[in-house]
């Protein structure tokens, strides 16, 4: 028994329930007697324990029992993902899909997108089996556009694909690729493809490029997601050098941990030998790395011919002359290790360690086999280890130091300094108390060696103690900054320097102790600046005019001759008596548009327009009232002292004077995107440059061009000549349209050529053609280095590369021998 049924308007038509449920009763009209009771209202049925919490929309649906047969645009939804059909069977029970006809399954933690004409689904499982598969992983749609949620999206297809998990999946008859939709270039075909959230693994798989199998891989894993490495066997590299003949190697890379990975590799020179290599890598937290590279060969040796040497003639072709003596060939080996590791831990917010350290076992064979140019006519290798606690300014460190420079080829002849260790407290400055004096602190204790030919110094202690004070203050514009300071150095071993020439100039160590006191003062004198403002209306352009003169004193008293008897390790120890007075003068000019525009588009408000500094020029003297400082001074030698170290690194002191170089230094960017330089020491005294750089460099679009200029006359010491001068001028220009990595035609060209020689010191060219998902790379280069040891480097090299994105490059293109600026060096200009 129930009241009666109220009027009831049309029942609505439902095209969608959620959860599945049957559609309820619409109700358009209630009862208007209070007495009534309503009828109940139909409310939704909760899904079934076994159930899966889903949703629908379709055209048409009907249900029979717990299975829903859905038609037309169907739609569901589920969890993240969304699965698209013309018919689906939906078994609510077992959670089970059947899916027929344009069968789409987006969504999913690796934003997977599937196509498939059907297929079938255990939705509570994420099981699934899909009929002539369409996929990929790391791309999203809307509409016809496409999204990579990844730089390396994954793309499968296969006559079925089988899901054994979430994000699992096993291809049947398919193939893999990471070019980007919708036609890639190459792919890679396998009866199997095993493929999940880290990676793609296959057996027996063919490499396919344009249509064409071209390479066979018995096994191969390829990582599936962005930051995924695999472990195995890199792809061969063989090149071909004129020096090293036909080269072959391979590598084996190792996915340590999440946090390091490892390179081990070896490469074949026809005409040399063995050449083993690798690298290392550790990022951690904050700032915490390590990298480490190795590079070594055994040599077996190449003829070259003694007691006959090679001059020069007057048309420039090499002439033989036969010394005194035998002559023949004899085998000389080349080989060598270098070994370079850099990293940084922080123990601490205040305490770090941090470093680079490299061995080099022989200067010839950096020389000879060094890749990298500029790394190969480098003389120098250092190493520096320290760790350093700095808190509220005051900073202990301990550092362990090894520098070593090779003046030839010779084994044997070079330098080398060690500081085992040094142990340092400074104090940065900083108040004296409630007065407005300020006062800092140097300190250090350090343990010393250095040897060179027929010259070695050994077991050297040193104790280093600089406490100054300063007295900073400004008024009415003026700058001013008064230091005085005490500094003590103590030796436990000495040295009296050949001042005759009678040992070619080789010091004499001696084992007495040696006490350097002084007092230092100084003053830098900054004046107000002095600006004026030029309206140039035919440039629309407002022109501001800026002089900074500044005036420094510097003395320092109580070394005398005592700065010859001092051993050689670093700044520390070419402190001199020095008395003397500087001036710089430094010219601004600034530049900003006339016209005045508004500051966003909805105010009248106008705003300044910033200025921008277009050019600088700086020029810098100083007059040395004590022009033997105090003793120091050894005529016809390159003597290098603290005072004037801080003008130039060109040495000008080979015999008492009063006046430095003129030091000049331009810098010009008044054109977007140009930018010159040009620094210039002038000896006023000789009448000549010591030293003239001039760089140039202009971009335009994806275009850059430059040159660079470099010229050095310094003091050649050589006993029994008169202080000859050591000449150098070297011009190298630079071409770069594009990046190695651009989609079009890029191409990057430099190059180095010596006036004083008169020949090519390097030259290389490199093009490189990139297209959607592959890139083709062809170049050449040239080492022209001159006399090494009793040979010299002439070599040339063909570069080629073929490069797949995401995949791996075929080749001998590297960094190292890329022509290409290195886009992790600071920019070219």
């Amino acid at each position: 028994m129930t009241n009666a049924v109220p009027p009831q308007g049309p029942a609505a038509a439902v095209a969608s329930s959620p959860a599945g449920a049957p559609p309820a009763i619409a109700v358009d009209q209630l009862p208007d007697d209070p007495g009534q009771e309503l009828i109940p209202v139909a409310q939704p049925q909760p899904s079934p324990p076994s159930g899966e919490p889903v949703h629908w929309s379709a055209a048409e649906q009907t249900r029979v029992g717990d299975v829903w047969t859905l038609s037309g645009n169907v739609t569901i939804y589920y969890q993240n993902y969304i699965l698209r059909a013309d018919k689906v069977v939906y078994h609510q029970t077992t959670s089970e899909v059947e899916a027929d006809g344009h069968l789409q399954l987006t969504g999913g933690p690796n934003d997977v997108f599937i196509t498939a004409t059907n297929g079938d689904l255990r939705l509570n499982m994420h099981t699934a089996r899909f009929f002539n598969v369409d996929g990929s992983e790391g791309v999203r749609r809307n509409g016809k556009t496409l999204v990579y949620s990844t730089a390396n999206p994954m793309l499968f297809k296969g006559r079925v694909l089988l899901q054994t998990g979430e994000g699992s999946y096993r291809v049947i008859d398919g193939s893999i690729t990471n070019c980007r939709l919708p036609h890639p270039d190459w792919r890679v075909i396998s009866k199997t493809i095993e493929l999940d959230k880290q990676h793609a693994a296959m057996k027996n798989a063919w490499f396919e490029f344009l249509g064409m199998p071209i390479f066979y891989f018995p096994y191969l894993r390829h990582p599936a997601s962005e930051g995924e490495r695999e472990s195995g066997l890199l792809i061969p590299v063989p090149s071909n050098s004129s020096i090293k003949g036909y080269v072959i190697g391979e590598q084996i890379y190792w996915a340590i941990n999440r946090s390091m990975d490892m390179i081990v590799g070896t490469e074949y020179y026809s005409k040399r030998g063995w050449a083993p290599n690798g690298d290392f890598r550790y990022k951690g937290s904050g700032f915490d790395h390590v990298t480490a590279r190795w590079n070594a060969l055994l040599d077996r040796g190449v003829e070259q011919e003694f007691g006959i040497v090679a001059t020069p003639t007057a048309k420039g072709v090499s002439s033989p002359i036969h010394l005194p003596g035998p002559t023949g060939e004899t085998l000389v080996n080349q080989g060598g290790v270098d070994v370079v590791a850099l990293g940084r831990k922080d123990l601490s917010p205040n305490t770090r360690v941090a470093g680079t350290v490299e061995y080099l076992s022989s200067f010839v064979y950096r020389l000879v086999f060094a890749e990298n140019f500029s790394q190969a006519i480098s003389s120098e290798v250092a190493s520096d280890l320290a760790i350093t606690h700095q808190r509220n300014g005051y900073v202990p460190s301990a550092s362990f130091d090894r520098f070593q420079t090779f003046a030839s080829s010779i084994n044997g002849d070079e330098a080398k300094i060690l500081h085992l260790p040094e142990v340092r407290y400074d104090v940065i400055d900083r108040p004296l108390g409630t007065s407005p004096l300020e006062w800092g602190l140097g300190s250090s204790a350090s343990y010393l060696n250095r040897s060179e030919p027929r010259f070695f110094a050994r077991n050297v202690g040193r104790l280093d103690f600089y406490p100054h004070l300063a007295l900073p203050f400004v008024a009415s514009g003026w700058s001013v900054v008064p230091e005085a300071g005490l500094r003590t150095t103590y030796y436990t071993i000495s040295q009296s320097p050949d001042l005759s020439g009678e040992h070619e100039q080789i010091p004499h160590i001696s084992h007495d102790p040696l006490l350097r006191a002084d007092v230092e003062a100084s003053l830098d004198l900054r004046p107000p600046a002095m600006e004026r403002d030029f309206s140039i209306p035919a440039w629309n352009r407002e022109l501001r005019h800026v002089i900074e003169p500044e005036i420094t004193y510097r003395y320092v008293g109580g070394v005398g001759d005592r700065a010859q008897n001092a051993l050689l390790f670093d700044p520390t120890d070419i402190v001199t008596n020095t008395n003397q007075v500087g001036f710089s003068l430094t010219q601004r000019f600034y530049m900003r548009p006339l016209t005045v525009k508004p500051c966003d588009a909805d105010s009248d408000e106008a705003c300044p327009q910033p200025m921008r500094e277009w050019a600088s020029w700086q020029i810098e003297q100083e007059y040395f009232f004590d022009p033997t400082f105090g003793g120091a001074v050894i005529p016809a030698r390159r003597n290098v002292f603290e005072s004037t170290l801080d003008l130039t690194g060109v040495t000008f002191l080979t015999a008492p004077r009063s006046l430095s170089p003129l030091i000049s230094r331009l810098r010009f960017e008044a054109v977007d995107n140009l930018r010159v330089e040009w620094d210039m020491d002038y000896d006023p005294r000789k009448g000549e440059i010591n030293a003239d750089n001039v760089f140039a460099g202009y971009s335009r679009g994806n275009t850059t061009v430059g040159v660079g200029h470099a010229l050095l006359n310094a003091v050649y010491e050589n006993p029994g000549t008169p202080s000859p001068t050591l000449k150098s001028q070297i011009v190298t220009p630079f071409l770069e349209i594009g990046k190695q990595s651009r989609r079009g035609f890029n191409l990057a060209a430099n190059g180095g050529y010596d006036f004083v020689d008169n020949r090519i010191q390097y030259g290389g060219v490199q093009a490189v053609y990139n297209w959607d998902c592959c890139g083709v790379t062809m170049g050449y280069r040239r080492f022209q280095l001159g006399s090494v040891g009793s040979t010299s480097r002439n070599e040339q090299e063909w570069l080629y590369g073929f490069t797949l994105a995401n995949f791996g490059t075929v080749g001998d293109v590297r960094r190292s021998t890329a022509v290409f600026h290195d886009p992790m060096l600071p920019p070219a200009f």
